[in-house]
């Protein structure tokens, strides 16, 4: 019987040896470039801030991973064997913040002596295209379809409200928030604007404008003045681009193809990216690591991962990850210093807290960065706060800090259901978050001034001890209000402007690393396995999802988070959504 059991683990050990001999062997044939080849990028569907790694990633074609870009463009910059870079721009769905990201490493690989162009089919199909535009204009050249849109329309803000609607199902709205620009309870409070809100708005929707104003304008060789009066005019058809410079040349994607494997009369062959890079991430060697720990979605308890409506992006920030994460981090001696990239707009305020709580912990042990993508507002900062450093794009929607809650009364809609309640209680407040009253005065007072203003006065106090401010001075610029990230530098709520390339450098700094030196990037959490994913059904949602518009993203979180009995005090959360 032993005999048998150790010839069976033998062959075991040589089928693993084999097959480990047959994936190097592979994988060094299929990296044997050509001296002369292209890099080709395709942008198509959700640009995600982490690739999914595991061996059935074929379920998230229709992503389109910065971390893979990142490492595929970062080693291909200083690879010899690559002269150019080929981008296709399909139909990607961005945020501002990630187009200046892919703007920035374009331009990076640029500066190395390569070649750069782009194609798109269009710009916008009956919608923006501002942001796969200003994307496509940090190439060399840029290429359109002859039938393609210039969609570059500008930035619109438009906000929903409810109260309407529930004055009319006779459902009452207790909602109460601490900070003048605190607007997210306004879905189901107000019919139209407050003033803070509008002003908020306007002054967001400007921050954002001019940047994509004054970025496609340099990168394009126009003065902001020509670049707004085009913006006037749009939309435009595709000779309507080619003659106001917008475009290089108009052409189908054959002939693009055929372009770039002929560029400037030599022979080139066309790489893909997501095969220069491989699969897993970010990986550099060398010998130290750095930690980047990816921190997307809602700010919820528990596990993150899978949530297709009720969080932005389908995807949810856990805290029980989260934790788990910087722990690993903070425990693993390779690990030098840790990027926290942040893309949430808040949300849970005790998750927040254990998430924080996680940060700090690691950053007494070794320095930590935050890297700050589309959002990292509400919760998505009060994570932040612990950081040596955070680093924002000028696009970022950060600030929000703030805390609102709340209760719906559903009496009125159920009596008109013919549907009678009545309660025994034991107690002053045994039904102050009962689904069928409304606070009392006495309630309502220990509800804003207890809970949500004892949050909000320890945010302040946490804000202004890692940014050493006063609390007064960090009141001023809270209140709730949302900022950009080229707003927040001047209002001192973060460090610089940069990518998670700068995040990287900065953590090396800090970690007194070389900054030449080549090191290894671990992604954190870690992904669950195949079988984990079935176990937990991600692949069918992943498969399967339907996502709602971004417009309906904060309404039906603010729906969740009213009538799920545990989450309704307190919550740190940012419902801004421009469109551009």
């Amino acid at each position: 019987m032993l005999k048998r059991l150790l010839r069976w683990i033998l062959r075991m050990v040589l089928m693993l040896a084999v097959l480990f001999a047959i994936v190097i062997v592979s994988q060094y044939v299929s990296h044997r470039y050509k001296p002369g080849s292209v890099l080709e990028v395709q942008l198509d569907g959700q640009v995600a801030e982490r690739g999914d790694t595991n061996p059935l990633g074929i379920l998230k074609s229709d992503e389109t991973a910065l971390s893979v870009i990142r490492q595929a463009l970062k080693a291909g910059e200083t690879d010899n064997r690559f002269v150019g870079l080929s981008i296709k721009i399909v139909d990607p769905e961005m945020e501002l913040a990630q187009a200046q990201e892919l703007c920035a490493m374009i331009k990076e690989f640029r500066s190395h002596g390569k070649w750069t162009v782009a194609y798109m089919e269009t710009a916008g199909e009956g919608g923006f295209g501002n942001l796969p535009y200003l994307v496509a204009s940090s190439a060399d050249e840029v290429s359109m379809m002859p039938q393609g849109e210039l969609n570059i329309l500008g930035v619109g803000m438009r906000e929903m409200f409810a109260r309407g609607l529930l004055d009319w199902i006779k459902v009452n709205p207790n909602f109460a928030s601490i900070g003048k620009y605190k607007s997210a309870a306004n879905i189901f409070t107000e019919k139209g604007y407050t003033p803070a809100q509008r002003e908020e708005d306007e002054a967001l929707a400007g921050s954002m404008f001019d940047q994509i104003i004054a970025q496609s304008a340099a990168q394009r060789h126009l003065a902001p003045e020509q670049m707004r009066l085009i913006v006037d005019r749009a939309p435009l058809t595709a000779s309507a681009g080619l003659q106001a410079h917008l475009l290089d040349r108009l052409e189908y994607e054959d002939q693009f193809d055929d372009r770039v494997k002929n560029y400037r009369g030599e022979k080139h062959e066309v790489v893909d990216y997501t095969s220069y890079a491989g699969a897993g991430g970010l990986r550099l060697g060398g010998r130290d690591k750095i930690a980047v720990i990816y921190g997307v979605g809602a700010i919820q308890r528990g596990a993150g991962g899978f949530d297709p409506i009720l969080s932005p992006g389908s995807t949810a920030m856990g805290s029980d990850d989260m934790v788990e994460a910087f722990k690993d981090a903070r425990e693993d001696d390779g690990v030098r210093g840790v990027v926290f990239r942040i893309d949430s707009p808040g949300g849970s305020v005790i998750a927040s807290e254990l998430i924080r709580r996680a940060v700090e912990l690691t950053a007494a042990k070794k320095p930590v960065v935050v890297s700050m993508s589309g959002y990292a507002a509400s919760g998505g900062y009060w994570v932040s706060t612990p950081a040596a450093a955070i680093i924002s794009d000028p696009g970022t929607i950060t600030g929000s800090i703030g805390v609102l809650g709340g209760k719906f009364n559903l009496a009125g809609a159920a009596s008109a259901l013919g549907i009678a309640s009545d309660a025994v209680t034991r107690g002053a407040n045994a039904l102050m978050f009962d689904s069928f009253s409304d606070f009392t005065p006495a309630q309502e007072q220990i509800f804003r001034d207890q809970l949500l203003g004892g949050t909000y006065q320890y945010f302040l106090q946490l804000v202004a001890k890692q940014r050493h401010m006063t609390v007064a001075r960090v009141n001023d610029v809270a209140q709730g209000r949302v900022w950009t990230g080229e707003q927040a530098l001047k209002a001192n709520l973060v460090d610089k402007m940069g990518g998670l390339g700068d995040a990287i450098d900065q953590v090396k700094k800090l970690a007194k690393l070389d900054p030449n030196e080549r090191v290894q990037i671990e992604e954190l959490p870690e992904q669950p396995s195949i079988f984990g994913k079935l176990l937990s059904g991600q692949i069918y949602g992943t498969a399967s999802q339907w996502q709602p518009p971004r417009a309906l993203e904060p309404l039906l979180w603010m729906v969740r988070q009213a009538l799920m009995q545990r989450a309704e005090i307190g919550q740190v959360y940012c419902p801004v959504v421009p469109v551009m």
